[in-house]
């Protein structure tokens, strides 16, 4: 029976505080063989270095009952004593990429920012732009967590300024969802957890200048003006 190929994994807060105890390379080199065990079927690199083996040691039965659980088919519940998020296999694409200094400090920023929601001071390519697109991605896991978790009629209130601006890369746009609200206050945002995707790369700045113009102008409805933006910014009208 072929194995279930796995697509993510339980990232524990326990994991990043023996990972700290690491330099990059020593980090990268761990984080590989978690990577390896949960994502790849077959043998796995062993590790050499008694520190790496100690440390594996300690985590191996978290990452093994989480591998088994999915592996059958059930439902993957995380332990709530611990801080925690989810590590997915793309993740382990990039670090594919990359050499184990290069991961470990990738992995650093990314726990870091998943669990603390800190930024790295400083990071070289290619492990900034691989960070990013974690982060992107982190960020949306992140506003779809907290929409989740007001359960009820809560879940349908519209996605807020700062849930958008997470997921927006820098400099994208000047003014934002929030400028483009406020020079258009007859749209009204309509956009819910479920559509939260249309957000992603958007130009506020240059649907804002566009939408007068084009025969949406009169449209009250941001997930309408959203579902036709690429219409509206190109002059397909």
């Amino acid at each position: 029976m072929e194995q279930k190929q796995l697509k993510q994994f339980t990232f524990y807060e326990l994991y990043a505080e023996l990972m700290d105890v690491l330099n990059d390379e020593e980090r990268g080199k761990l984080l590989r063989r978690m990577c390896e065990y949960m994502f790849v079927g077959g043998e796995q690199t062993e590790l050499s270095d008694k520190k790496l083996i100690f440390l594996w040691g300690n985590i191996e039965d978290y990452l093994n009952a989480d591998k088994e659980a999915q592996a059958s088919g059930k439902s993957v519940r995380a332990n709530r004593n611990m801080r925690h998020f989810t590590f997915y296999r793309n993740f382990y694409e990039a670090v594919e990429l990359m050499e184990d200094k290069q991961a470990g400090q990738y992995i650093k920023a990314v726990y870091n920012y998943a669990l603390n929601n800190a930024e790295p001071s400083k990071l070289v390519s290619p492990v900034d732009l691989y960070y990013t697109l974690a982060k992107r991605k982190l960020a949306l896991s992140k506003v779809r967590s907290s929409i989740g978790k007001k359960g009820g009629n809560t879940q349908r209130l519209p996605v807020t300024v700062e849930q958008v601006n997470a997921i927006q890369p820098r400099g994208l746009s000047s003014i934002g969802i929030e400028g483009f609200l406020k020079n258009n206050p007859q749209v009204k945002n309509d956009i819910y957890k479920s559509s939260m995707h249309l957000t992603e790369g958007i130009d506020w700045t240059a649907l804002d200048e566009e939408l007068s113009v084009s025969k949406y102008c009169d449209c009250k409805s941001l997930y309408q003006i959203l579902t036709h933006y690429t219409e509206i910014v190109r002059h397909n009208w």
